[in-house]
Parts: C-alpha cells; structure tokens; sequence
C-alpha cells in the first residue's frame, strides 16, 4: 500500500496512478484514483482530449503565429542575432493559444495546429528578416526601396536563401516546431500498479 502524494490517503492495492514527473522531479509521483482526476482537468487524461474547440483552436492558434512572427522577426532585427529562447517562445506560444482556443485541451488535431502554426510563424519571420536585410543592402547601393509584398515565389525563395544562409535557423526552427509538437500533445498515464 502506498500514500497519495497529494492528499496524504492510503491508496487500495491495485489503484496507485502514477503522475509523471514534471519540473525538476526525477520521478513519477503515486497518487489516488481522486488526486489523478483532479490533477488532469477533472476528468483524467481521456477528457483533456474529448470535444476540442477547433475553431478557437484555429483562430488564436492564427493570432498567435501572426504576434510570434513578428516578436522574433523584432528581435533578430533589433540584435541582429537568433537568439534560441525565442524560437523557444514562438512554440511555446503558439501551443499555449491553440490549447487556450480548445477549451484546455490537447490531442493529435491541436498538435497539429499547433505546428502549422509555429511553421506558419516562423516562415513569415524569415521572410521578413531576410526581406529586412535584403532592402537594407540594396538601399545602401543606391537602389529603390524594395516592395514588402513580393511575388508568392519570390518570397518562398527568400524564406530558402535565408535558411540556406544560416542554417543554423533549421535548428531554431526545430526546437520552436518540438515545442509547438509536444505540449498540446495528450498525456498518457502508466497503468495503475500497485
């Protein structure tokens, strides 16, 4: 028999649920069929993905993308450096508002919301930013300013050359993409043991 690391009750054989580990806890916490409710919404882990918003989802997943993209297109622009923890940031916020749009809820479609997002958000930002460096050159040569909104291809292959010339932006674009991956992802529990 164990104790319910929340609530201190001696938990029946066969009933211990485990919580997994969460900050800087090295190990799954027992807990009592009661706590684990709780501790999940309510209604364990199967409700946090019952019956999502997808339409909220979808709109402040949008609007989410659209103030990521230009915080990271801000400050690359402002530093002149990509800085990791803002590609951190862009798909930790991305996450948060497509599950804040759901109702709470996490699940596969989210996930997937999510990365579209954070992909959405971190294409525009490069365009962007390569656009910005781009019309800061030419402008140091005598040319014309050149027009934000360029021909749907052309700015596909800025977005490229960008990342072909730095390509350690793949790897901030990867850590933003795992974020926006695995927060909105459904929690799963150990089965219950003794």
């Amino acid at each position: 028999m164990r104790e319910c690391s929340k609530c201190g009750a001696t938990i029946p054989e066969g009933k211990t649920v485990w919580l997994p580990p969460r900050g800087v806890e090295a190990t799954p916490r027992p807990v009592c069929p009661t706590c684990a409710s709780i501790s999940l919404g309510g209604g364990g882990a199967k409700a946090e993905t019952e019956d999502p918003n997808l339409g909220g989802a979808l709109i402040f997943g949008v609007g989410a993308s659209a103030l990521s993209a230009v915080l990271w297109y801000a400050v690359v622009v402002l530093t002149n450096y990509q800085l990791g923890i803002a590609a951190i940031a862009v798909g930790w916020l991305v996450a948060q508002a497509v599950m804040r749009g759901s109702g709470g809820k996490r699940g596969p479609h989210l996930q997937g919301l999510s990365v579209a997002g954070t992909v959405l958000a971190m294409a525009v930002s490069e365009y962007l930013i390569v656009h910005h460096f781009t019309a800061q050159a030419l402008a140091q040569r005598g040319y014309a300013n050149l027009p934000l909104l360029l021909p749907f291809e052309t700015m596909v292959r800025l977005v490229v050359e960008g990342l072909k010339g730095d390509p350690m932006s793949l790897l901030f674009w990867a850590i933003a993409l795992w974020e926006a991956y695995t927060l909105p992802a459904a929690r799963r529990l150990p089965p219950a043991a003794s």
